[in-house]
């Protein structure tokens, strides 16, 4: 956008000033190309197993033992030690092809909550 704002001057501002916008819009570029690549290099990316593995969820059907979760906007076939009833929260813990090893945070689904 600065960059088009900087042509833009060099066409419409009159004479020496259209130079002197064209240079500066072209400086603020050049500064926020650098400053971004600066700032995203610094970045792990993060892909695979690294971003699934402690990532939690939200059962989508029963698990007893395996079923569906939902984890990070995808649906996932999911194992656990326990028997889980569907909205129960669950952390990944390991994953063994493209199924989710999973064990429950320490919330109770607001289905399963006794009413007070």
């Amino acid at each position: 956008m600065i960059l088009v704002l900087a042509l833009l001057s060099l066409v419409f501002l009159p004479s020496p000033w259209n130079f002197v916008g064209a240079l500066a819009g072209g400086a603020v570029f050049a500064f926020e190309v650098a400053y971004w690549q600066r700032r995203m290099r610094r970045r792990k990316v993060q892909t695979g197993l690294e971003n699934l593995v402690g990532s939690t969820g939200e059962a989508t059907e029963r698990l007893a033992p395996s079923g569906q979760i939902r984890v990070l906007g995808e649906l996932w076939q999911a194992r656990s030690s326990s028997e889980l009833p569907p909205g129960s929260r669950v952390r990944v813990v390991a994953v063994h092809g493209l199924t989710l090893e999973v064990e429950t945070t320490e919330d109770a689904p607001a289905s399963a909550r006794p009413a007070s």
